[in-house]
């Protein structure tokens, strides 16, 4: 009876998840061989007259055109893959602001995955919606902001979660908490230092009995493939030797091997430039995920008080300076923060000279600069933010619906500037 009735099952299981994988096939391919240009429309516009949406462009977007070469490509024939990193403060660790621009370039462009997530709640900390990390394992977590010393044992994510159980378990669903949205996957990246007293790494489906094919270990991270997409994952530790003591977690990307755009987003709440600096793995691992674009998002935590300025521009200098010696062929983008007001109580007087700084450093190294704070206003903008209900209550940060109009806005920025290389394209 057992047979005859889970038969039947798996065989509607497997013919379902046939047709969710030719429905998305077909989906990617119409994403693709497109007119090269990208039309904006009302949907990616905001409503609000202080923001200037008319003045968005990109500030030395020249030396975005290795990217924008790459996104013509797969506009028009398709068959490439655009990896973008944007790494922020807790602007960027939520998702709002990156989902709009996620969600944007991945229709435009086609979708090669969801890109990196990190189990947030077991580290203490907020995070995305459109995935859920769940155990019941006990972990142990840090992340290099809270860590102050010189040099920092932290990877691509700036958190590290770790268990000493040799059953440890991370379920991972790739499904959306609020439109309960589900995506599929087939490569999962595990971002681990490898050492020997690490527990060997199982990765596998219970819902289609897979066991993802481990495919290549670097020293820095871990590649494990499924035969068929999958929307969820379970990470299990193995141990196999008895120097083996503990499972240590330092970021996991999700992809699904189409062509088109994965956009990761990296985020701490209180980060700035510095706390990435410090971190020994950070660049290491971010040369894993070989990146077309890194946008770096930070300055709100630099000015919450006064920073100096020749101090700010040096950790800029030596930030990129280690970026690039990793990844020499990715672009990098930097972002000024919007204005918000000092500690919450009123005009903060360094948001403008910490903008002027981050602009005159990505102006004067070859860097491209998205500002933001020039655009929705400059000094006491935030005032306005504030009356539109944009900002929340701690007047730091924003409302979602504030977010997502900084999404928008970004959004917008990159695709008239791409519209502008596919203008005077040769």
């Amino acid at each position: 009876m057992f047979l005859s009735t889970h038969i039947p099952r798996m065989n509607l299981w497997r013919s379902l998840l046939c047709a969710a994988c030719f429905l998305m096939f077909i989906g990617r391919c119409q994403s693709q061989f497109r007119p090269p240009q990208v039309d904006i429309t009302d949907r990616d516009t905001v409503g609000y007259a202080f923001l200037k949406q008319d003045s968005t462009e990109l500030l030395n977007d020249r030396v975005l055109a290795s990217v924008y070469e790459k996104m013509y490509h797969q506009r028009t024939q398709g068959g490439q893959k655009i990896t973008i990193v944007h790494i922020g403060d807790s602007h960027v660790l939520g998702n709002f602001l990156t989902s709009e621009v996620r969600e944007r370039l991945q229709n435009e462009f086609g979708e090669a995955g969801r890109g990196l997530v990190f189990p947030y709640k077991l580290a203490g900390s907020n995070g995305p919606r459109d995935y859920q990390i769940i155990s019941e394992s006990k972990w142990q977590s840090a992340n290099c902001h809270k860590d102050l010393s010189p040099e920092t044992p932290y990877g691509i994510s700036g958190f590290v979660v770790e268990s000493t159980s040799p059953d440890a378990t991370l379920l991972i669903r790739l499904r959306d908490t609020a439109t309960a949205e589900t995506r599929l996957f087939t490569k999962v990246t595990v971002f681990q230092r490898a050492s020997p007293v690490q527990f060997q790494l199982e990765v596998r489906d219970d819902v289609s009995g897979q066991i993802a094919q481990s495919f290549s270990d670097s020293d820095y991270a871990r590649c494990f493939y499924f035969n068929k997409p999958v929307d969820q994952a379970i990470l299990s530790a193995r141990r196999t030797s008895p120097d083996q003591k503990k499972l240590s977690i330092d970021g996991i990307s999700l992809e699904n091997e189409l062509s088109g755009v994965v956009y990761h987003d990296i985020g701490i709440n209180g980060a700035r430039f510095s706390d990435f600096l410090r971190a020994k793995y950070f660049t290491k691992q971010l040369g894993e995920l070989r990146p077309d674009l890194v946008i770096l998002s930070f300055g709100t935590n630099e000015a919450q008080g006064k920073t100096e300025e020749r101090y700010l521009y040096k950790q800029l200098q030596q930030l990129t300076g280690s970026i690039r010696e990793t990844v020499p062929n990715a672009q990098i983008m930097f972002t000024t923060p919007a204005d918000s007001y000092l500690r919450g109580k009123g005009f903060n007087p360094y948001m403008a000279s910490t903008s002027n700084v981050i602009k005159q450093f990505a102006l004067e190294n070859n860097c491209a600069v998205w500002d933001l704070f020039s655009l929705s206003g400059g000094e006491k903008s935030a005032e306005m933010w504030k009356k539109s209900g944009l900002m929340s209550h701690d007047s730091v940060h924003y409302s979602k619906t504030g977010y997502a109009a900084q999404g928008k806005l970004l959004y917008q920025s990159l695709i008239k500037s791409y519209n502008t290389f596919v203008t005077n394209r040769p």
